[in-house]
């Protein structure tokens, strides 16, 4: 085969490996969806909406009569009469051994408004039990979308970390040719080496952050076996409250914790209704058919039908003090409801201002990182032309590093503050973060995944001051340009600048 073919056949195989390399990639939003198909906390919260559903059946059924058949055989010491005595003066048979068999009908006529309240009781139970899944489910998308952006955030880290590493060790092989040429101290040699040794545990404790962000994530989505590999966010465009009033209205009108507490407060009304409904008379209707027979086993029918009425008189205050008790619960679930509100309040205002506050932490990182980056270009020609020091050198790279790093969780933290105010006014859905058709159509040109081109650039070409090996400096470029702003997305997660020397 010919090396022109052979280069053909190598670049059609890499090219469908990308392609079946990103159809198996998992996105955020579909992470989310299976999250929330898959956790096995929330398919317990389903459970106990179906278990009040079918409590709610259970009260509705209370109206209906209860039907019951009874069958007895009983052997007495004595002869007793097998049926009651039927006509006057006619005695019914007497037996010692007595069989019978009937229909009991016990039907409610009127029970102090208990019925109702039960029936209402247990639909404000299952509204309960639904926004309680709601809120759970809220909380289940918003750490799986936390946790997502925090493995992606580590990734990024890893990436500029490795050709950190790359470019340091190639200075490293420059200052160690410079010594041999006599044109440099074994000094900064150690000064290099200090600096490169922490770039390489920055990259142990980084890999490690990310497997245990990844680990974290395959505990949320509620399966097992490793995380596919995750795919970068794309540009998302969530729909968000323009304003904190508006935020605070859509909050009142749908978000979980919130609509629970209302239903928990309309069920705690009923309790007090039945409570007080038993300190009311009781009234059934009751009916009974049944036949009874002695050893001889002839049949007598027999039947009856009348109305029983309970009314409570003394029981040592215990239906008043119920009464009391659910008063009480009516009330404490009132003063929830209002700390809930107030708390909305700052929920909301906290949210606006994460948000807006990532947005210009991310503005400050990127002008901060061109500083740094020029700063180095000046540091680098500095140094190779002899008008500075190693230290002056690793300090301006340290801090291209720093900002680097704080730029990449600027970033994140944009998408992680969107989630928080989605998931403040109840809407965080698995399509918030699902990219737009415009994303999608041009993903080629400004994808997220890798590192940016001048990441690449800042962090292999700071060393390339245009060194010969016979260290004479030649001319570098200038100008670094800075790619555009990427509109990144973030973490729930604590974030932390990361310094040079601190554990990431």
């Amino acid at each position: 085969m010919k090396p022109l073919s052979r280069l053909s056949l190598f670049a059609f195989i890499l090219s469908f490996g990308k392609v079946a390399f990103s159809a198996d990639s998992l996105p955020l939003w579909e992470a989310m969806e299976r999250a929330a198909q898959s956790n096995p906390a929330i398919k317990s919260q389903q459970v106990e909406v179906s278990r009040q559903i079918l409590e709610q059946d259970i009260a509705h059924g209370q109206h209906f009569p209860k039907v019951d058949l009874n069958a007895a055989y009983t052997s007495y010491a004595y002869p007793t009469f097998v049926t009651p005595i039927r006509e006057t003066g006619v005695f019914p048979p007497m037996d010692r051994n007595i069989a019978n068999i009937g229909l009991a009908l016990n039907l409610p006529v009127y029970s102090g408004g208990k019925l109702v309240a039960g029936e209402a009781l247990a639909k404000h139970n299952q509204e309960a039990s639904v926004q309680a899944l709601r809120a759970g489910w809220q909380d289940l998308l918003f750490n799986v979308a936390a946790t997502y952006t925090k493995a992606l955030h580590f990734r990024q880290l890893g990436k500029v970390l490795d050709t950190r590493v790359k470019a340091l060790q190639q200075e490293e092989k420059d200052i160690g040719l410079r010594i041999q040429q006599g044109r440099a101290a074994r000094l900064e040699l150690i000064r290099l080496q200090t600096q490169l040794s922490q770039a390489r545990y920055d990259k142990v404790s980084v890999t490690q952050s990310e497997k245990d962000a990844l680990s974290l994530l395959a505990s949320l989505l509620g399966e097992g076996g490793p995380v596919p590999i995750l795919s970068e966010l794309g540009e998302t465009a969530p729909v968000l409250p323009v304003s904190a009033e508006e935020a605070m209205r859509r909050a009142l009108q749908q978000r979980p914790d919130i609509l629970r507490l209302d239903a928990i407060g309309k069920a705690a009304q009923q309790k007090t209704v039945i409570a007080r409904g038993d300190r009311l008379p009781q009234i059934n209707l009751v009916t009974k058919v049944q036949e009874t027979s002695g050893g001889d086993w002839k049949g007598y029918d027999d039947w009856q039908m009348g109305v029983q009425l309970t009314l409570p008189i003394f029981d040592g205050d215990i239906r008043k003090h119920r009464v009391e008790q659910a008063s009480l619960e009516q009330r404490q679930n009132a003063l929830l409801q209002e700390d809930a509100r107030n708390r909305l309040a700052s929920d909301v205002e906290q949210a606006f201002g994460a948000l807006s506050e990532s947005r210009a932490r991310l503005e400050a990182a990127t002008q901060g990182e061109k500083e740094a980056s020029e700063a180095l270009r000046i540091e680098t020609l500095r140094y190779h032309s002899g008008e500075n020091t190693i230290t002056d050198l690793l300090g301006a790279e340290s801090a291209l590093w720093s900002a680097t790093a704080s730029r990449l969780q600027a970033g994140y933290d944009i998408a992680v503050s969107q989630a928080r105010l989605l998931r403040v006014i109840g809407e965080l859905v698995p399509d918030s973060f699902r990219p737009s058709a415009a994303s999608k159509k041009s993903g080629a040109e400004h994808s997220l995944s890798g590192i940016d081109p001048f990441t690449f650039a800042q962090y292999l070409s700071w060393h390339r001051c245009g060194m010969t090996c016979g260290g004479e400096p030649t001319e570098q470029n200038a100008n670094v340009g800075i790619s555009p702003r990427q509109r990144l997305a973030a973490t729930d997660l604590p974030g932390h600048s990361i310094q040079q020397g601190a554990k990431l």
